[in-house]
């Protein structure tokens, strides 16, 4: 029993770690002065803005990539898998699947 419970419960840690969590930008949001702080204060803000808004265009950025990246290794991968079957398991392309049902 202590085994089948052991098992299970590296096959729970296996399964767990499989799935990353989603990252989350590293960046820091500036906060607003008031309305009537002076204009060093307000160019300060500014400039925070830019900068919050260039981090999380590289952070979009670079998550976009790696979803691309994914993305064609999974067409890769289906690619592999169609030519395999095409050639191993002497498949047509055009094979009709699911099957026509028999006439009665």
């Amino acid at each position: 029993m202590r085994r089948i419970v052991a098992a299970l419960f590296m096959v729970s840690a296996l399964v767990a770690a499989a799935h990353d969590i989603s990252p989350a930008p590293g960046c820091r949001a500036p906060e607003r002065p008031p309305d009537q702080d002076d204009v060093e204060r307000w160019n300060g803000f500014v400039d925070a803005v830019d900068a919050y808004r260039a981090c999380i265009n590289e952070f979009i950025a670079s998550n976009h990539a790696a979803a691309s990246h994914h993305r064609s290794a999974a067409n890769a991968a289906t690619e592999t898998w169609n030519t395999f079957v095409r050639s191993s398991l002497n498949v047509p392309q055009d094979y009709p699947w699911p099957p026509p049902e028999a006439a009665p």
